[in-house]
């Protein structure tokens, strides 16, 4: 599979596109598949409208964000919000949707010049937007972050957010400052949120996270010294939870699931 982005894709009969309607993903109830084949679709949007984002198994992979709910009379297809299906994605599928959401993302806020406010230009040859204020090409940001499970022993530290389902707790997490290194940030982070220091990081894994548009850089931290003092508003409740008796946890598919099971696992 080969990444592109090509605002107005040349399309061979065979072409497929993942469709987007207020951040929600379209699904084909038969199949469950996420992917559909243009030509289904192709009398409800204009091939303007899409973004190629992907070459697959020799076709052109495409995205589109629909300003209408325009499927609502066919019964085969849901909406679905890309929160509840996380845990049933495998990881191909998870990257080409969350590509496809960040790559629409981008392009609704690439539209006008930051600087100047005039429409841009889509150059083929950067695949990126440009103004002729400054020459200046707007590729797609993406926002680091550092997401950290924090260990001391059997115990693990797990925080929940105001914007969490009830009763659901999870690693913590944050953007990287201009200037900082992942680890700088972590060690800030967690100082901030909670209180407590924290030694002897440890790299796990990273995962895109198209909540816009973030990069998650997942580390393993254990507890050094401090108790638990709630500084940051956007943690409500922050505990020490024994492996054993653990609250609901965000699903495998997230990267933060996957550092809570993945050090559940080493010390079982």
């Amino acid at each position: 599979m080969k990444f592109v982005r090509q605002l107005k894709p040349k399309l061979s009969d065979d072409a497929e596109v993942i469709v987007f309607y207020q951040d929600k993903l379209l699904i084909n109830n038969k199949n469950q598949t996420f992917i559909h084949p243009c030509k289904e679709f192709n009398l409800f949007f204009d091939i303007n409208d899409l973004i190629a984002i992907a070459l697959k198994d020799n076709k052109t992979l495409c995205t589109v964000d629909i300003a209408e709910n325009l499927f609502l009379d066919l019964d085969d297809y849901d909406f679905v919000d890309l929160r509840m299906i996380l845990g049933s994605l495998d990881q191909e599928s998870f990257s080409l949707i969350g590509r496809s959401k960040m790559i629409n993302y981008w392009r609704r806020n690439s539209k006008y010049c930051g600087a100047c406010g005039k429409k841009t230009d889509f150059i083929s040859s950067e695949e990126a937007f440009q103004c002729s204020c400054n020459n200046e090409f707007i590729y797609p940001k993406i926002s680091p972050c550092i997401i950290t499970l924090i260990h001391r022993g059997d115990e693990i530290l797990l925080g929940r957010s105001k914007h969490f389902p009830k009763g659901m707790f999870s690693t913590l997490a944050g953007f990287i400052e201009p200037g900082e290194s992942c680890e700088e940030a972590l060690v800030r982070e967690v100082k901030e949120e909670v209180g407590i220091n924290v030694k002897n990081i440890k790299y796990f894994s990273s995962q895109n996270w198209p909540f816009p548009s973030q990069l998650m850089i997942g580390y393993f931290a254990e507890y050094d010294s401090g108790e638990i003092i709630l500084e940051d508003e956007e943690i409500e409740e922050a505990y020490w939870f024994n492996l054993n008796k653990l609250p609901s946890i965000p699903p495998e598919g997230s990267i933060s699931g996957l550092l809570i099971r993945s050090y559940i696992e080493d010390h079982s």
